[in-house]
C-alpha cells in the first residue's frame, strides 16, 4: 500500500466528487458555483477521515483474498468500496449523533447514496493512479 497515492487520490476525489455532486444537486434556488463552494467543505472531512481509513482497510482485505480473474478482482474490489461507502455513511450519522433517526430509512438513503458515489470516485481514481504509477516505474 502506498500512503502517497492514497492522499493523491484522497484529494481528487474531493474535487471530482466535488464536481459531481454540484452538477446533480444544481436547482433555480443554488446554481453551480453555490454547491461548487459548499461541496469540497463537507466532503474534505468525510473523505480523509472516514473514506481513506476504510480505503486502506478494504484494500488489506481484499488483498488477503489470491485472485486468478482479473475481472472478478476488479468486481469484488468495487463491491467492496460500495459497501465501505454505504458504512462511511453511517459512521458519519452515529458521530453526528443521528441516534434513532438513522434508522429512517427515506431520510438517510440520499446521503448514503452520495457516500457510495464519493467511494466509487475513490476507487476508480485510485486504480488510475496505480496503473499510472505501476507504468511510470516501468519506464524508470
Amino acid at each position: 500500500m502506498n500512503l502517497g497515492r492514497k492522499l493523491l487520490t484522497s484529494l481528487l476525489t474531493v474535487i471530482l466528487f466535488s464536481l459531481a455532486a454540484s452538477l446533480l444537486s444544481m436547482s433555480e434556488t443554488y446554481d453551480f458555483g453555490f454547491y461548487i463552494a459548499v461541496y469540497p467543505i463537507y466532503a474534505a472531512p468525510l473523505i480523509f477521515l472516514i473514506g481513506l481509513p476504510l480505503s486502506i482497510v478494504v484494500d488489506f482485505l481484499v488483498n488477503k483474498i489470491r485472485f486468478t480473474n482479473h475481472v472478478l478482482y476488479l468486481i469484488v474490489k468495487l463491491l467492496s468500496y460500495a459497501c465501505a461507502g454505504f458504512v462511511g455513511m453511517y459512521i458519519f450519522y452515529l458521530l453526528m449523533g443521528a441516534g434513532e433517526d438513522i434508522l429512517r430509512y427515506r431520510e438517510t438513503i440520499i446521503l448514503t447514496l452520495f457516500g457510495v458515489l464519493a467511494a466509487m470516485i475513490f476507487v476508480l481514481v485510485d486504480l488510475a493512479l496505480e496503473a499510472l504509477f505501476k507504468a511510470r516505474k516501468k519506464q524508470l
